[in-house]
């Protein structure tokens, strides 16, 4: 048994449920005896809102007896305990039923009447319950009796408008809540809402789960809004389709779609009730048909506003891809702009964003920034319901942002000191820079929430009532190129706007900075969308509703809002009314015009709404009126004197009406309890906060009052606030109490009273003030001086001083000069005391300073200082700098500088005041060029430190003091001590706002000549943040600026340098210092012409600075003169024009004498001296030459200085002008150790230009002396040095001028095909981002890709493993790689799932494998794009791929090398939507990163093998060429041979030949002779007898003819070899000459006929001829022979390659066989060759390489490779031709020439 401790009089018998307020007992009322159920609050001293919702459920619930409904009986009371006490049936919750069986549908059927006839009894008692579920439905076992309970949360009023709010603290059960319940709809809660819940829960009955399960709370509110569940036929089969018809339309999200009443509901449960009773199943039918809604419901549906709703959705799209955007929403009063700009709260939702809204008040337009105040306000309310770690996050995100600075943002929206703590306080600053502080703390703040993770949209009402701070702020975060996430619309009464409106002022100052701003237009709604809404909203679509229709359009003129009122008054008017026997909606025309309701405006019509409430409650919305559009409880308790308890109550009725709205749930608390009741407890009736419904319900309440009542009840309203306003927290609510005040200032005649009103007023003006709202703070002081007459000098001569100081103030930081001026002659006069004179005095000089007025702020500031009794010459001369100086230095005598810091404070008035007015003199001085008088103040400020003590300023005295010691006198350690003691003395007494100038003092002119450079950087990005951070953005830039140039003058990279100069130029561009820009747009565009072209490069004249247009600019500023003409010295050297360098560097010299010590001139002094050395050598007259060499001794005593206190910056530069010197005066041993000395010392202190320019001297140097090995070396590291810096235009003249003393390496071989591409180291850092569990994985997955990438360097393969590792990471499906070359895009790589990559180089343009537009879209935003769906989304649904493919998930993301945009990774999945998630991304982006490093290395890599491919080819074209030029030589050589042998052989033939015919006559005429003896003495004698017989006369006299014609035919074959000789060693022409191809052919097989015949191995080679008929063509057939010789002789060695093994009569009986064929083409343009053996043939391999230079198959010595790559080149270079050979291993080859007949 339970402890009935807890409860006197009731035994608890069991625990029901426990949760985290409550504790639910079972238990028996010992009084009546009957079993009840005990709800008790849980905490022994539980809060007042857990007391207040019990007390509003017994409230709620007392008075139903509803039989479907648990029974309250009683609230019962113990000591700090409430116990609700209900009825006890012996139930339990249906949750607990569904953890236990599944339900049948006859057993659904029966719990969803039940239910269902519940709803019908608490929506008929106008109760919405808001948390329908199982766990608060209670069901009988036994009996199957349902009930509802729980009505904690449940509402009274007709309609709610839930408020944004985390989804942790919404109203209601997050796995049941309906869409517009969660407040992200824009749509207003009524009675329907439990129709969701109704169908969630029937959803669960069903399938025994939940439609949406997500455990990300933000996500499951998302799926209430805009996804579907999963269809329940899907996971029940058994659910016939009439019920899921009517679960789905309860779970519709819009509450217009869903059932309009309960009884439709039980009406359509019935019939299936009936069907499955009577037929056993349930037939399909139309759900909702006997719906009949009775009550005038207008739909909150937006009617015509689709196109402009689109529009917003599409920019809150772009900006989560990271941009920024401005929208501005315009139409007259109640056209729907809010409810228009409330629709982009879905997205919102999904993207997991911030959506904030702020009003402005016509009432209270004073107020500075006040609807970013309300905003903001709701959202840290929001944050604080986080958890404590969530909650620790966003304190350190905030406190991280705003530095030391949160105290400012604390001033303007209080609720953040809930979340960051107490902040200290901030520094007091000058009007300007406490403004540029604001400025910018809230710009940091508001970045916070504006992130990749959640987007933030801010909107802003009613800009017609805009203040000028806000309007400042909403332009600078739209302008500002950091903004990104973030989309700011504003909404505003067009009609009310005219274009000198500072709204139309501001939108137009956005545009001329390139922004575009995008605005749309609502106009009146059209008949047709009228008449489409009172159907709707009448449920009749009869012809008879047009005449309502067009009645009630020309009425309104399609106003939404008036349309709206109109039906309601008429609903009111009983002129609509309900016919339940037609079941209609029944009006009368003519009765409606009658009456003339009609007739009256919107704020009539209103008004007459509000009359019909209690006079009580019409008299609190008058006061709330004046109020404003918000209003809080405690507020209008104070205004109306009333108990909170009494004015909620009566308040409850316009609640009731839906007039007025709550703004949170507190306002149940005080309806809660009774006035008797107030007594015990209190409440924070702040947190009460109301709304109008509209501007025009205030406007009709305040319509209410008379007018002649008006200003009284302001002026009632500001006194009794102020009465009850304690003092300690009058400055908290200053601007509203004034603000009602003002509003009766014609009331006031007492002189009194109007006094008091104007220190009040002066009071707003300096809250104002504090947040920066000058024209606010303007107003304020302008009512105030109003309300006092002159003689009030006489009076109130505080007030009206402080008055008129702050007025001045305001008026010059407002621009408005004019007032100023008149405002401080007016203060000068009637000053009395030294202090107020200091103060106006300085605001005219920071005017004067402002209109670049220098002269007269030096003027203002002399004679000020003169009345101060501090005297200084307003013409100074030398004498008067000395006098000063000897002064300063005698005050300064016996004191040790380091004990200056233990000064006390300065506390003399006088003394006080001289500090800032010499500050401004001394600035005045130094932009003026006015030294002496600049040292000369600096020189008083310091002896008044020391003589009176420090000030605050006294730190700036002492540093500017140290940095003229160091600069002008050449006091260097004495200088830097004054240096330290200025930033000790900040530090010490933390004086923020002068930090930065201290800072940049120290930093930029003191430094430098004792410490290295580099050791100052760090300092200087301190001495910035600082001076942005507090106001002081001139100092602040500065000290950027000089960090810049450090580097520059360091020699960092020009390329990487130029990024920080770009950074720093936008910077101060944003700051509007456009001076600062120009002078370090010189600095850039310097370095640029360093990087591109040394030909005009001593000329500032460029993409940044043009320096004939910009002259006018510079001459405005000492300083910037000295930028100028000190960057033209070094470009002029640089370009060896000395005397441009001469002239130049003097003019520097110059301005430095008048200005302060920048590094930059002690720089010009090193090039000022090189410059003289070089012009030396140029032959100058005797006495320049003099001059030249006095000035060089001159400047180089200096350096000397400088490089005895600084070696790390100077020494080199010393030795390396002594060198050059050494070299003039022939000293060639000293110049060569000083140069080697000055090399070392710059590459040893990384002054990497000056270690180039000191191995180019040297060598120059060398080589005068005609040592050019040594030369060389030295030239090659100056080219080198060079190269490091990036001075490719220096780079280049080294080329021109010195090709041959460069050493190049094979990198520098290929780096000098393009020396516009400087390689420099990159470093890629990220951090780490914790998001979920997954980050094990993801973090494997980037070391996985970072590994795989970076090991790759082949781009094909590369690409490979890159698109397989992002597909695994990204669960994308296809993935594709797009590169920039060449400014185009390219498709380089595509993979799509398990297929292999797919490498190509496709244009983007005619691509098919990517949607195009949007590549392009990010191609141009180079932001990331990620669709949750492309099919539906407006950005992609157009484009051809998307539609072909019907994508789905869609994310295409940049990818920057070095800050550069270089191509584009795009990634879909089309199996699901919404796949690429925030994490991916930002795991992609760390791969992407690494691969952008990956693929520069590639293509770096690439290019060296193409460097190297090209070197390889240029030397194989060189061997070829060498080869052909043998061959050439070989084969002239061998045409001369041959021809000088056919020569030889021809004399001998031609005699053989001419001799050969006679003695065959001669043989003849002997036979013959021989006949006709053997005729005449047939009986020789015995010896000629014998001699007869022998030598056989008889057969010489046969053979011997035989064997002279055998002669002859030698004599003939030799004629033929020497002509085919002499045709083969022809010299060709230079063209083309017609010849007989077969002769060329036939003389090539003659030559070869050697290797043709028999040997003892084989049998003759055949040569098979087949001509065609062909005629002579254009050729070179010398060169042709040389192409039929190595085919033909390579057929022979492939013929006898192929014999070996062969026998002697297999090859007989298979003889070797050449064929050689010609035929000419039909088109007879081309004759064919046919060369074929029947030889060994060639592998595929070989075939491939056939025609390759020197690829051979033969071994070494036999062949040299070059034959068929000649033979190649011959047919196709010289003859345009082609040559294919075809051939199979082992059964020959074939050529085939195709020859052109004319070439």
């Amino acid at each position: 048994m339970v402890s009935s401790l807890l409860l006197p009089g009731y035994e608890l018998t069991e625990v029901i449920h426990e949760g985290s307020n409550n504790i639910i007992y079972r238990g028996i009322s010992r009084l009546y005896g009957q079993k009840v159920i005990l709800k008790i609050l849980k905490d022994e001293y539980p809060s007042l809102e857990a007391i207040a919702r019990l007390k509003h459920e017994y409230k709620v619930t007392e008075n139903l007896d509803l039989k479907d409904v648990v029974k309250v009986l009683r609230l019962e009371t113990h000591e700090n305990r409430l116990a609700l006490v209900l009825e006890d049936f012996d139930g339990q919750s249906l949750k607990q039923l569904l953890c236990t069986k599944k339900l049948e549908i006859n057993s659904f059927i029966s719990i969803a009447i039940q239910l269902v006839q519940a709803l019908v009894s608490i929506h008929t008692n106008h109760i919405i319950h808001k948390d329908i579920k199982p766990g608060n439905i209670i069901i009988n076992p036994e009996t199957g009796v349902v009930k509802i309970t729980d009505f904690s949360i449940a509402s009274r009023l007709c309609k709610e408008t839930p408020q944004l709010a985390n989804p942790n603290q919404l109203e209601g059960t997050l796995a049941y809540i309906s869409p517009e319940q969660t407040g992200r709809m824009n749509r207003s809660l009524d009675y329907r809402t439990d129709f969701y819940s109704l169908g969630v829960t029937f959803y669960e009955m069903l399938t025994g789960q939940l439609p949406f399960q997500n455990q990300d709370l933000l996500e499951l509110v998302y799926c209430h809004i805009a996804q579907q569940p999963t269809e329940i036929e899907r996971l029940n089969l058994e659910v016939p389709g009439a019920i899921v018809a009517l679960v789905k339309k309860l779970m519709a999200k819009n509450a217009e779609d869903r059932y309009q009443t309960a009884k439709g509901i039980l009406a359509d449960l019935e019939i299936c009730r009936k069907q499955l009773q009577t037929t056993g199943k349930i037939s399909d039918f139309t759900p909702g048909r006997l719906d009949i809604l009775s009550q005038l419901l207008i739909p909150q549906k937006l009617y015509g506003r689709e196109a402009q709703v689109n529009l917003l959705l599409e920019a809150f799209e772009r900006v989560s891809t990271g941009s920024r955007e401005l929208v501005l929403v315009s139409g007259y009063s109640g056209i729907g702009k809010s409810s228009v700009v409330n629709e982009v709260n879905k997205p919102i939702t999904r993207a997991k964003g911030f959506f904030i809204s702020g009003k402005f008040d016509q009432f209270r337009r004073n107020i500075p920034y006040a609807p970013l105040i309300q905003a903001f306000s709701a959202l840290i309310r929001q944050l604080l319901t986080e958890s404590t770690s969530k909650l620790e996050e966003w304190r350190h995100k905030i406190l991280a942002s705003v530095g030391s600075n949160g105290q400012v943002i604390i001033d303007v929206i209080p609720e953040v000191e809930l979340i960051i703590g107490k902040q200290p306080d901030v520094s007091q600053l000058t009007s300007t820079e406490s403004q540029n502080r604001v400025n910018s703390i809230l710009q940091k703040f508001i970045s916070v929430f504006t992130q990749q993770d959640h987007p933030c949209v801010i909107f802003l009402d009613d800009l017609q009532w805009a203040d000028s701070a806000t309007l400042k702020l909403m332009q600078t975060l739209i302008t500002n190129s950091d903004s990104k996430y973030l989309l700011i619309i504003g909404a505003y009464r067009d009609n009310e706007v005219s274009p000198t409106h500072p709204l139309i002022q501001t939108v137009n100052e956005i545009q001329q900075k390139s922004i575009i701003v995008n605005n749309i237009v609502l106009k009146e709604l059209g008949l047709d969308d009228v008449t489409q809404l009172i159907a709707s909203t009448l449920n009749d679509t009869t012809t008879k509703i047009y005449t309502l229709a067009e009645l009630i359009y020309h009425k309104t003129a399609g106003n939404p809002f008036f349309l709206t009122q109109l039906l309601l008054a008429l609903d009111q008017e009983k002129l609509l009314e309900f016919d339940f026997n037609s079941i209609s909606w029944k009006w009368d025309i003519e009765e409606i015009q009658a009456i003339g309701i009609t007739d009256k405006s919107v704020v009539e019509i209103v008004a007459s709404r509000i009359q019909n409430l209690p006079e009580t409650t019409q008299e609190l919305l008058k006061f709330a009126a004046c109020i404003g559009n918000r209003f809080t409880l405690d507020v209008l308790s104070i205004v109306t004197e009333e108990n909170t308890i009494v004015i909620a109550n009566q308040l409850d009725a316009a609640l009731q009406s839906g007039l007025i709205l709550p703004l949170n749930d507190s306002y149940r608390i005080p309806l809660a309890f009774n006035q008797e009741e107030s007594a015990y407890f209190s409440f924070n009736a702040k947190q009460v906060v109301y709304k109008f419904l509209h501007d025009r319900v205030q406007q009709a309440a305040y319509f209410l009052i008379p007018d002649t009542q008006k200003q009284k009840t302001h002026v009632k309203i500001g006194n009794l606030l102020l009465e009850q306003t304690p003092s300690e927290s009058l400055t908290e609510h200053i601007l509203d109490i004034v603000n009602q005040l003002n509003y009766g200032v014609d009331l006031l005649s007492l002189q009194s009273e109007k006094k008091e009103l104007a220190k009040l007023n002066l009071q707003a003006a300096k809250k104002a003030k504090l947040s920066a709202a000058y024209e606010a703070s303007t107003k304020y002081l302008n009512v105030a001086l109003q309300l006092l007459s002159i003689d009030s000098w006489c009076k109130d001569y505080e007030l009206m001083s402080n008055l008129h100081i702050e007025a001045a103030e305001s008026a010059f930081i407002t621009g408005n000069f004019g007032q100023c001026n008149d405002l401080i002659n007016i203060t000068l006069e009637q000053a009395n005391n030294i202090t107020d004179q200091a103060r106006i005095y300085q605001i005219k000089m920071q005017m004067c300073m402002t209109l670049n007025e220098m002269s007269t702020v030096i003027e203002i500031g002399l004679k000020f200082l003169e009345k101060l009794g501090i005297h200084l010459p307003n013409h100074p001369c030398e004498s008067d700098f000395v006098e000063a100086l000897l002064k300063t230095k005698s005050a300064l005598e016996g004191i040790k500088i380091e004990k200056l810091i233990l000064k006390p404070e300065m506390i003399d008035p006088h003394k006080l005041a001289a500090m800032p007015i010499l500050m401004f003199v001394i600035n005045a001085a130094s932009q003026s060029g006015s030294s002496l008088l600049f040292a000369i103040a600096i020189f008083a400020m310091v002896r008044l430190s020391i003589e009176y003590g420090n000030s605050p300023i006294s730190a700036f005295g002492y540093g500017v003091y140290g940095s003229i010691l160091c600069d002008k006198l050449g006091d260097i350690e004495t200088g830097y001590k004054f240096g330290k003691l200025a930033t000790k003395l900040v530090l010490k007494t933390n004086l923020s706002p002068l930090k930065a100038k201290i800072c940049f003092i120290f930093n930029g002119m003191i430094r430098y000549v004792k410490d290295p450079i580099e050791e100052s950087n760090k300092d200087l990005l301190e001495g910035m943040h600082s001076g942005l951070e507090n106001g002081d953005i001139e100092f602040g830039s500065y000290c950027g600026t000089i960090e810049a140039l450090n580097l520059y003058f360091k020699g960092v990279n020009l390329e990487s340098l130029d990024h920080k100069f770009r950074s720093y130029i936008d910077l101060a561009r944003k700051l509007k210092i456009e001076a600062l820009a120009v002078g370090l747009s010189i600095f850039r565009q310097t370095s640029l012409n360093l990087q591109e072209d040394l030909s005009h490069m001593s000329v500032l004249h460029g993409e940044v600075f043009n320096e004939l247009t910009m002259i006018s600019e510079v001459e405005k500023n000492v300083s910037y003169q000295g930028y100028l003409y000190s960057c033209k010295t070094l470009l002029s050297y640089f370009s060896r024009d000395y005397k441009s360098a001469i002239k130049n560097a003097e003019i520097t010299s110059k301005i430095h004498q008048n200005n302060i010590g920048l590094f930059l001139y002690y720089v010009n002094t090193f090039y000022y001296s090189l410059s003289l050395l070089a012009d030396l050598r140029s032959g100058l007259p005797a006495g320049q030459k003099e001059q030249h060499l006095n000035q060089v001794i001159a400047n180089q005593k200096q350096m000397k200085q400088w490089a005895k206190h600084a070696p790390e910056n100077f020494k080199h530069k010393y030795e390396l002008v002594e060198a050059e010197k050494a070299k003039f005066w022939g000293k060639d041993l000293l110049a060569m150790r000083l140069y080697d000395s000055a090399i070392s010392g710059a590459k040893e202190n990384e002054y990497t230009q000056e270690e180039a320019l000191a191995n180019e001297l040297a060598a120059c140097f060398y080589l005068d002396l005609g040592k050019e090995k040594i030369a060389k070396v030295y030239m090659t590291d100056a080219y080198y040095g060079y190269i490091r810096w990036g001075a490719i235009a220096k780079v280049k003249d080294l080329d021109e001028r010195y090709p041959n003393l460069i050493i190049r390496s094979e990198y520098v071989k290929q780096l000098t095909l393009d020396l516009t591409k400087t390689i420099t180291a990159t470093k890629t850092s990220s951090s780490d981002t914790t998001t979920s569990n997954h980050n094990i994985l993801d973090l494997a997955t980037v070391i996985k890709a970072s590994q795989a990438i970076s090991s790759e360097i082949i781009l094909d393969k590369l690409l490979e493993k890159l698109l397989q590792i992002i597909l695994e990471n990204a669960a994308a499906q296809k993935g594709c790689l797009i590169l920039l070359k060449n400014d185009e895009l390219f498709v380089e790589a595509i993979k799509i799932q398990e297929a292999s990559v797919i490498l190509q180089s496709t244009p983007v343009d005619i691509s098919q494998d990517i949607p195009i537009s949007l590549i392009n879209y990010v191609a141009r935003t180079q932001e990331n794009l990620v669709l949750d769906n492309a099919v539906s989304e407006v950005i992609s649904q157009s484009d051809p791929y998307i539609q072909r493919f019907q994508s789905k998930s869609v994310l295409c993301s940049p990818i920057f090398y070095q800050s550069k945009f270089s191509g584009i990774l795009y990634l879909e999945n089309n199996l699901a939507t919404g796949t690429f998630t925030s994490d991916r991304i930002n795991i992609l982006n760390l791969i992407t990163s690494q691969v952008a490093i990956s693929l520069e290395n590639s293509q770096l890599y690439q290019q060296a093998q193409n460097y190297g491919k090209q070197l390889e080819s240029s030397l194989s074209d060189l061997k070829q060429m060498q080869l052909q030029l043998v061959q050439s030589e070989k084969m002239s050589a061998l045409g001369n041979l041959v021809s000088g042998i056919a020569h030889e052989i021809n004399n001998p033939i031609g005699f053989l030949t001419g001799n050969l015919q006679p003695a065959s006559d001669y043989v003849q005429d002997l036979l013959e002779l021989i006949d006709l003896y053997q005729n005449y003495y047939p009986q020789p004698i015995a010896e000629i007898t014998k001699k007869i017989k022998a030598i056989d006369l008889e057969y010489v006299r046969e053979d011997l003819p035989r064997l002279i014609d055998s002669m002859q035919e030698g004599v003939n074959r030799i004629y033929d070899v020497s002509m085919s000789l002499r045709t083969f060693s022809r010299a060709d022409t230079q063209k083309a000459i017609a010849s007989n191809i077969h002769e060329v052919i036939d003389s090539t097989i003659l030559i070869l006929k050697h290797r043709l015949k028999a040997s003892a191995t084989r049998p003759e080679i055949q040569i098979v001829k087949s001509y065609g008929n062909l005629s002579t063509i254009q050729c070179f057939p010398g060169q042709l022979g040389q192409v039929f010789m190595n085919l033909i002789a390579n057929a022979i060695d492939a013929l006898e390659e192929s014999n070996a093994g062969i026998s002697f009569n297999e090859l007989q009986s298979n003889p070797n066989t050449i064929t050689v064929t010609t035929k000419i083409n039909p088109d007879e343009k081309f004759v064919l060759i046919i060369i074929k053996d029947n030889g060994v043939g060639m592998t595929e391999e070989v075939k491939q390489h056939i025609f390759e230079h020197l690829f051979t198959t033969k071994p070494v010595g036999k062949g040299t490779g070059l034959g068929l790559a000649i033979v190649r080149q011959i047919i196709i270079e010289k003859h345009n031709g082609t040559i294919e050979v075809n051939s199979t291993l082992g059964q020959g080859s074939e050529f085939i020439i195709k020859l052109p007949v004319r070439v």
